[in-house]
C-alpha cells in the first residue's frame, strides 16, 4: 500500500497537518488561563527581565508531543525526562515562562493544583551568576556544570541555572526532598 506514490503524499500531508494542528494548540492558543502554574517563589536578585508573549495552554502532550512542540516554540523547553504513566501538560504564560507539569493519566489539563512535579523554564540572561551570587556558597552541583539553590523561603522550588544558558530554571514538587532530588539529579534537560 505505502508503494503507491499517492498514498505516500497522502500520509505525508496529514503528518503535517497533524504537526500543525499541535503546534496551532499549543503556540496560537492565547486565551487559556494559566491555572497550572506553581506558587513559587523567585530568589529577590534572580527575578527575570520581563517579556511579553502569546500565551499557550494548558494542554496535555505525550513525550513524542511535547518533544514535537519544543522545535516549535523559539525557545527552550526543560523536563525531568520521560516518566511512565503521566502526560505532560505545558503551559507558556505571557512573560514566556514555560511550566512542564507531570499529570497522571486522566488528570486533565488546567486541573487544580496539587501533588505533581513541575520543571519550569524562565527567560533570564546571566542566570548563572544571578544564582550564584544569591547562593551565597549555599549551592549544590548539578551534572553539567550547573548549579541548585532551594528556596529558603519556599522549600518545595529549587532554582537551576548553567553557564551560558540564558534561562532560570525551577523544580517544583510538594515533597522538598523530591523537588532537591529531581533537581540535582541530572535528569532536568532540554526536551529535545
Amino acid at each position: 500500500m505505502l508503494r503507491n506514490p499517492l498514498v505516500r503524499v497522502g500520509a505525508v500531508v496529514a503528518l503535517v497537518i497533524a504537526a500543525g494542528l499541535i503546534a496551532w494548540l499549543v503556540i496560537g492558543n492565547s486565551d487559556s488561563s494559566s491555572s497550572a502554574t506553581p506558587t513559587t517563589t523567585t530568589p529577590a536578585a534572580t527575578t527575570p527581565p520581563t517579556t511579553t508573549v502569546a500565551q499557550t495552554g494548558p494542554v496535555n502532550l505525550s513525550a513524542a508531543g511535547l518533544k514535537t512542540l519544543a522545535g516549535a516554540v523559539g525557545q527552550p523547553i526543560y523536563w525531568a525526562g520521560p516518566t511512565s504513566n503521566v502526560m505532560y501538560e505545558l503551559t507558556r504564560n505571557s512573560t514566556a515562562k514555560i511550566y512542564v507539569r507531570y499529570l497522571p493519566f486522566g488528570v486533565k489539563a488546567g486541573a487544580p493544583k496539587g501533588a505533581y512535579l513541575i520543571v519550569a523554564t524562565y527567560p533570564f540572561p546571566g542566570a548563572y551568576e544571578a544564582l550564584q551570587k544569591v547562593a551565597n556558597g549555599q549551592e549544590q552541583t548539578v551534572p553539567g556544570g550547573g548549579i541548585a539553590l532551594v528556596d529558603a523561603a519556599y522549600p518545595q522550588s529549587v532554582h537551576i541555572a548553567f553557564p551560558g544558558v540564558d534561562y532560570q530554571l525551577e523544580v517544583y514538587d510538594p515533597s522538598p526532598q523530591r523537588a532537591l532530588e529531581v533537581a540535582v539529579s541530572g535528569d532536568v534537560q532540554p526536551v529535545g
